[in-house]
C-alpha cells in the first residue's frame, strides 16, 4: 500500500497531464489507494487531488463497470458512508462527506452504460437515506482542514439518484421527508448554503412530474407549519433554516407560471413561521 505522500506526489503528477492513466498504473488499483485516504484531512489531497482523479477517471471510463461496482460499494460501506456516524467534531466526516461524492459519479457512469441492477440502485437510495439522517457533523468549512460540507454532499448524491427513472413515487417522497427533517432543525444554523444543494434535490423531484402536486404542495405547507420549543436560540435557528429552503425553493421556481400554485404556497408557509 503507498503511503498518503506517495499517493499525492503521484496525483500531483497526473493533474498535470491533464489525468491521463499512466502506462505502468492501473486506474483501478490506484482508486482503491485513493479510497484508503479519501478522508484525509489534507485538503488539498482529498479534494483536489483525490476526488479531482475520481471524477475525471469515471468521466472518462477509466473503469470497468465491475470496478466502478466496486468503488460504489466501498464508498457506502460501513467503513466509509457512515465512518464515525454520529460524531460531532471529529476528522471522521471527511471520510463520510467525500465517500458520499462517490454517488454522483457512480450514478454518471450507470446513465451512460446501464452497469447498476434495480436492487443496486434501491440499495444506494436506502443507504443514502440512512446516511443523511444519522450525520450528526453539519459543519460547512474547517479552518485547516477545508471542506467537510457533508450534508451539502449528502444532497448532490440524493439529486443524482432523484433522476433515476427506477425510483418511484415513495421513493421521491423518502427524499424529500428526509430534506425536511435535516434541514428544518434547531441545533446548527446552515451558513454554506446547504439550502440552495438540498432544494436542488427539490427541484428536481418536482420536475419529475411523479408526485402529484398536491402532494408537494402538502410538503410545502407542512414547513410551514414546524413545531417550535419555545426556547432561545433554537426557535431562530429552526425558523432560520426553515426560511432559508422555503426562500431559495421560491426562487428556483418563481420565474415559472406552472408553478405558480407552489409559489403561493411557500409565500403562505413563510407568512406561519
Amino acid at each position: 500500500m503507498k503511503s498518503r505522500n506517495s499517493i499525492k506526489n503521484l496525483l500531483l503528477q497526473i493533474k498535470q497531464e491533464q489525468y491521463k492513466v499512466p502506462k505502468e498504473i492501473s486506474a483501478f488499483e490506484l482508486a482503491l489507494e485513493m479510497m484508503t485516504q479519501i478522508g484525509t484531512v489534507d485538503a488539498e489531497l482529498r479534494d483536489k487531488l483525490i476526488y479531482s482523479t475520481l471524477c475525471k477517471w469515471f468521466e472518462n471510463n477509466e473503469f470497468t463497470p465491475e470496478q466502478m461496482r466496486s468503488l460504489l460499494q466501498i464508498s457506502l460501506s460501513d467503513s466509509h458512508l457512515f465512518c464515525g456516524i454520529g460524531e460531532t467534531e471529529t476528522d471522521t466526516v471527511f471520510t463520510r462527506s467525500f465517500s458520499v461524492l462517490i454517488v454522483p459519479l457512480a450514478v454518471y457512469a450507470h446513465k451512460q452504460s446501464n452497469y447498476l441492477t434495480e436492487n443496486e440502485i434501491s440499495y444506494m437510495k436506502e443507504r443514502l437515506i440512512l446516511y443523511v439522517e444519522l450525520e450528526n457533523d453539519l459543519r460547512g468549512y474547517v479552518t485547516g482542514k477545508g471542506w467537510a460540507h457533508a450534508i451539502a454532499h449528502a444532497a448532490d448524491g440524493l439529486n443524482s439518484i432523484s433522476t433515476l427513472p427506477s425510483l418511484n413515487h415513495v421513493d421521491l417522497l423518502d427524499i424529500l421527508h428526509i430534506i425536511q427533517n435535516k434541514i428544518c432543525i434547531d441545533k446548527y444554523l446552515y451558513i454554506n448554503e446547504e439550502d440552495e444543494r438540498m432544494v436542488t434535490v427539490v427541484k428536481t423531484i418536482i420536475n419529475r412530474e411523479i408526485i402529484e402536486e398536491d402532494i408537494c404542495i402538502e410538503w410545502i405547507n407542512s414547513l410551514g407549519l414546524i413545531n417550535k420549543n419555545g426556547k432561545f436560540p433554537e426557535d431562530d435557528i429552526l425558523k432560520g433554516n426553515t426560511k432559508c429552503l422555503l426562500r431559495s425553493l421560491y426562487f428556483r421556481l418563481f420565474d415559472q407560471s406552472k408553478f405558480n400554485k407552489y409559489t403561493d404556497a411557500i409565500i403562505k408557509s413563510l407568512s406561519t413561521l
